[in-house]
């Protein structure tokens, strides 16, 4: 547990960067082009900031820049902004449709943690949320039981979930305050 923290350094693009390439693909699908000011004025930040970023994108065989200056996918990168927008997507359905969080709160959490996940957790969330949505009988009454279901921590020192204090009841706590 003590070396996870280096695992952040390993992560293939930083949230800033899922952003130039959220805006691009977003750009591009409804311009058919993409230049960095498009890109600025969408995130609304500087010029400068979106050059130093997509320079690092370009490097990192993401993006290309025409002739023309405008922006454009490496195959690579469709592959990256195809699996995080797929990761989005399928962790802001879990949020919404098995934490019941309202949808807002659900798109917000999941672009704070879409580039972090793994592809083989995010394959995993998506066959997950395929057999939680699914129509079987199994499924529609572990729903209803979850509905009704309220945890409550037992013996924090012997508690699978917590570890020093009651997670539930400090979190409860600092939501009143």
């Amino acid at each position: 547990m003590k070396e996870m923290w280096k695992k952040f350094d390993e992560v293939e693009l930083t949230h800033s960067s899922v952003h130039h390439l959220m805006a691009m693909h977003e750009l591009l699908k409804k311009n058919g082009y993409v230049r960095g000011v498009d890109i600025a004025k969408h995130l609304k930040i500087s010029r400068s900031s979106v050059s130093i970023t997509l320079r690092k994108l370009i490097a990192r065989g993401y993006v290309v820049e025409d002739e023309n200056k405008f922006y454009l996918f490496t195959e690579h990168g469709e592959e990256i902004i195809n699996s995080v927008l797929s990761k989005r997507n399928i962790i802001r359905i879990f949020f919404e449709k098995a934490l019941h969080l309202d949808a807002e709160t659900a798109e917000s959490e999941a672009c704070k943690i879409e580039h972090l996940l793994g592809e083989s957790t995010g394959q995993k969330l998506m066959s997950f949320m395929g057999y939680y949505l699914s129509d079987r009988k199994s499924v529609k009454e572990f729903q209803r039981e979850y509905e009704t279901f309220r945890y409550e921590c037992q013996d924090t020192l012997n508690c699978d979930i917590c570890e020093a204090n009651c997670y539930f009841q400090t979190s409860s706590s600092s939501e009143k305050a």
